[in-house]
């Protein structure tokens, strides 16, 4: 998953691919999403892999990224009443992995 903010105007875009457990491609993406910041980029980007997955019936997936603020915020139980209300959408789908 790559995501792209402009630095002067904060415009942002992401994209990506997804594949399935034998590697073989299973769709690519790629949205404008206005401004925001890198943070906010990735944990779009990532609710919609999540979303794009779900809508093709896949109930597990791995997320992948290089942004280690992302992955603190998604696995930091102490952050379980973020005001984020992006970070507490995504934790709420991540929660219902394995059922």
């Amino acid at each position: 998953m790559d995501e792209i903010v402009a630095r002067d105007t904060r415009n942002a875009s992401t994209g990506g691919m997804l594949w399935d457990q034998l590697g073989n491609w299973i769709l690519g993406f790629n949205w404008y999403l206005g401004k925001c910041s890198p943070f906010e980029a990735e944990l779009w980007g990532i609710l919609d892999e999540l979303f794009l997955l779900l809508n093709k019936r896949y109930k597990r997936a791995t997320i992948q990224t290089d942004n280690l603020d992302v992955v603190q915020a998604l696995t930091d139980i102490g952050l379980e009443d973020s005001g984020i209300t992006l970070l507490r959408r995504l934790r709420r789908i991540m929660s219902f992995e394995g059922q």
